[in-house]
């Protein structure tokens, strides 16, 4: 699994989001664990999500997506 700092991160997202499509890509801010990112095939293996995705579901992850957001936005400024 790969580490990485939030700045080392926002400065090659292109290097990490491709190394994310083969295994999660830890992202730390102050040397502390604050993100993953992984595929989006990884995800709907997780949390059982198939390609019908319902209603409830996009709403569900649209709730989770909105609850990370200010923090994604935070480490990218960093």
């Amino acid at each position: 699994m790969t580490r990485v700092s939030a700045t080392e991160f926002k400065n090659n997202i292109g290097t990490y989001s491709d190394a994310a499509m083969t295994e999660p890509v830890i992202i730390t801010s102050h040397q502390r664990d604050r993100l993953v990112l992984m595929s989006a095939d990884e995800y709907r293996r997780l949390t059982g999500l198939r390609d019908g995705i319902t209603d409830d579901d996009k709403e569900r992850i649209s709730r989770g997506l909105e609850r990370h957001r200010n923090t994604i936005i935070e480490l990218a400024n960093r």
